[in-house]
Order: C-alpha cells, then structure tokens, then sequence
C-alpha cells in the first residue's frame, strides 16, 4: 500500500511503501556503513505497548527515545552511543503501527521464552534471544546485525539479508 506523507503546509515528506520496506533498507545501510565491533539487534513491533520479554535497562545519561524516523536511523544511533556508550548493549525497539516509525529506544534486554525448534548448533546468546523474540506476540521482525551480515527472524525462521 503506497501512503503519501504530508507535513501541515503540505510540504512532501516521505513517500512509504511499507514501514518494514523502509526500514530493512536503512537496517542494510547501516550495517554497509558502520563498522561494527558488536552485534545490533533492532525489533519491530506493533502496538503501543511495549512487547512481552523486555525491559529497559538504565542508562545514565539516558539517550533519547520515541523519536520518529525519517531515514536517520544511523544519524540517531551514532548521536546516542556518543552521549553514552552502553547503549551498544541490548536490543533497539522500533514501533512500526504508526504514521511513521518510532525509535521507541535503545538498550532493551530481551529475554523470550525459547521457540520449540531444533537448533542445529549454539550460534551465541545475541543470535538465540533474536530468534526466539521473533516468536513473541506483536513481534513483526527481528534484525541481528554483525560483522558477518544482517539476519531477519520473523516467527522463528531465519533470512539472511546480507
């Protein structure tokens, strides 16, 4: 579904197919552009709750949160790690059932009940707790992001992006 996006004096702002669309393009970009030292994992959720299986973890000074985005998902996630470096630690929520996605924050630990699947082998805790958040209720997807690419788990099946 195409949707128009307009500002009060109609100004052009962004044309969206499909938040998932948009923000898996800025989800390659930012792993094509940053170096990594760690891995990133970015869910995508709906509702205006936040989902089953997570807290916040405290940060001081606290980055900022609920923040729209308009292609600057990279732009948002260098300003908060250079205000305070921990944020590299725990999963970013991204709510996607709005006008336009909202970064609802950084440095959410995870922690899903397990999927009921075989597991080949033990591919490290940030992979297992991506693959089983995908599982969770209002979970559209989640992005795993390291050196070695991007992966998307939606329901417990995995895509390799990049």
């Amino acid at each position: 579904m195409n949707k128009r996006i307009f500002l009060k004096n109609k100004k052009y702002l962004l044309i969206k197919k499909d938040n998932k669309i948009i923000i898996e393009d800025e989800i390659i970009k930012f792993f094509k552009n940053i170096k990594l030292q760690h891995p990133v994992i970015i869910v995508l959720f709906k509702g205006k709750r936040l989902p089953k299986y997570c807290i916040p973890m405290l940060r001081n000074p606290k980055p900022k949160a609920n923040i729209p985005l308009n292609n600057n998902l990279i732009r948002i996630y260098l300003s908060a790690i250079k205000k305070n470096h921990s944020v590299i630690d725990g999963a970013i929520l991204i709510q996607t059932d709005c006008i336009m996605p909202m970064l609802r924050g950084f440095s959410y630990r995870i922690y899903p009940p397990p999927l009921n699947m075989p597991r080949l082998k033990n591919m490290g805790s940030g992979y297992n707790s991506s693959l089983d958040f995908s599982g969770v209720q209002r979970i559209k997807c989640v992005y795993f992001i390291n050196k070695n690419g991007v992966k998307k788990f939606i329901n417990g099946k995995e895509i390799i992006l990049c």
